[in-house]
């Protein structure tokens, strides 16, 4: 049943913005304190942030990695400014979440002013969004190289200084939330010998140029949060992919661009593998964050200890629970988890409208004990959630047995909890096959609401075997057997476990996630 509860306390937003402290524990952050820092929200959310990827962090994802870390800021996909303004009533699920996904950054793509602010508008007043970002930075053919100008968009709006801040500027009056940009440090139209040259009219990716670009884009909008990936983009002759790959990474830059403007916010993308990397990156205290991409999806459970790394939850707090949950019956220990109809009042002084209906599954209170300590907590929480949403998708279940959308999406979301388990290659491969019994068996006459998606999940934890079984139950912020192995600190022959972790990463990796 679907049951009405105010919206649980989000983490902070930095000061002055939005959120609450999570009263039940301890905050002591081992890294320096900065600006955005302190007051009644605490950390600052934005330290650690799982970049927006296209078809990767959906609402599903994004309430999966909330089982991981309770504070790391999300950020839904990149949505084009017309899709939201045409179908967000039509599809609701295109801006949808639950209350658990804040903090929440929706970014939106366009080229178009009026456009661009329309769709702010609209998915915060509507959707109550915590922040609007504006995408600078999508390399994609498919978005820079339209034939009509005025619809190019991601990328190539770096080259039109006047027209991002124009865009920025009416976004920013549209909303009453923080307005954001994300960037490049600068496009090449190619990329080749002839183009790297120093002195070659493509070479818009100097420093020069792009401190030039977030000092006239800072004067013309007000905007003072620039997130960097820090690479330069290529418009013609590389693919996404290798956008994200083939470009050097230029970090210092990213730095010296906080140095140069100390009284903007900068946070830095691109390339960033490891937590570990990121608060190196963030012990300056000149940066105001860092985002994590494509390694938290092949592997979300990187997140386990940032709470605690990142945004100061004592040792105590995050460490103490363990042994309850552990021993902890899970239905017992997550019987708060259901939908829950939620209306939240917006928070101003002059305004007390009231957000759109969404729905809440996930149950995260202030207590450290509702959070998922292994891997296998996260697939048995997760599992229950899957069921609930298939549930209200059975008539379309039975409808397109072959395409089976939602279960897909849900099991994409999960992939990546079984990176590093042994013989975790497995588990993704029988998702699949088991999604492929599903499509049997509806085709066949059975009816959806006999399929299960907890029991499908249970069925390939169970075929990873008991050493696989066993990753599963290790807490998540300690290093697996596999990684133990490679440090060097237990011995035995484990060729076969080797292999099995080594082809799940090659298969991760060359599915591009």
């Amino acid at each position: 049943p679907v049951r009405d509860r105010a919206r649980l306390p989000a983490p902070g937003m930095g000061r002055g913005e939005d959120g609450a402290e999570l009263a039940s524990s301890s905050y002591a952050s081992t890294l320096p304190p900065t600006r955005w820092d302190g007051g009644s929200t605490g950390v600052d959310s934005h330290k650690l942030s799982v970049a927006p990827m296209l078809d990767c962090t959906d609402s599903h994802f994004r309430r999966l990695v909330r089982l991981v870390s309770r504070r790391v800021h999300l950020w839904t996909e990149m949505v084009h400014q017309d899709a939201v303004i045409h179908a967000h009533e039509t599809r609701p699920s295109l801006l949808s979440h639950g209350d658990e996904e804040h903090p929440l950054t929706v970014q939106l793509g366009g080229a178009s002013p009026e456009r661009l602010a329309r769709a702010a508008s609209i998915c915060v007043d509507e959707y109550g969004y915590d922040e609007v970002n504006l995408n600078c930075g999508c390399p994609s053919a498919k978005v820079v190289a339209k034939p009509e100008l005025d619809k190019r968009f991601g990328a190539a709006l770096m080259l039109d200084t006047d027209l991002v801040g124009e865009c920025l500027r009416r976004m920013k009056e549209a909303v009453d939330v923080p307005v954001t940009l994300k960037h490049r440090l600068g496009v090449r139209r190619s990329y080749g010998k002839q183009s790297n040259a120093p002195a070659s009219p493509d070479a818009l990716d100097s420093y020069d140029f792009v401190s030039s670009f977030v000092d006239d884009v800072h004067s013309l909008s007000g905007v003072d949060h620039f997130i960097v990936h820090a690479r330069c983009a290529v418009l013609g002759g590389l693919s996404t992919t290798a956008n994200r790959n083939v470009p050097p990474l230029r970090y210092d830059e990213v730095h010296r661009l906080a140095e140069d403007f100390p009284n903007l916010g900068f946070s830095l993308n691109g390339g960033v593998e490891t937590v570990d990397e990121a608060v190196a990156h963030l012990k300056s205290g000149k940066l105001r964050g860092v985002m994590m991409g494509r390694a938290v999806y092949r592997n979300p459970a990187i997140l386990a200890d940032v709470d605690r790394r990142v945004y100061g939850v004592t040792d105590g707090a995050h460490r103490g629970k363990v042994a309850d949950v552990c021993a902890a019956d899970v239905k017992t220990l997550w019987r708060d988890d259901g939908w829950v109809a939620t209306g939240r009042t917006k928070k101003s002084p002059t305004s007390r409208k009231t957000y759109r209906r969404r729905e809440t599954f996930f149950a995260l209170d202030s207590d450290q004990q509702s959070m998922c300590v292994t891997r296998r907590d996260v697939l048995r929480r997760f599992a229950v959630y899957g069921d609930a949403v298939l549930a209200k998708k059975r008539d379309e279940l039975e409808k397109h047995p072959k395409a089976l959308g939602e279960a897909r999406a849900l099991a994409k979301a999960v992939g990546g909890v079984s990176y590093g388990v042994r013989l975790g290659a497995s588990f993704k491969r029988n998702l699949e096959s088991g999604l492929g019994r599903w499509t049997e068996r509806l085709l066949s006459g059975e009816r959806a609401e006999s399929l299960s998606f907890a029991n499908l999940v249970e069925d390939c934890v169970e075929g990873l075997g008991a050493e696989g079984a066993e990753d599963m139950e290790t807490p998540m912020f300690e290093p697996l057997f596999s990684e133990r192995r490679r440090r060097g600190e237990v011995n035995g022959d484990l060729k076969a476990a080797d292999a099995s972790c080594a082809g799940e990463t090659r298969e991760s990796t060359d599915s591009g996630s």
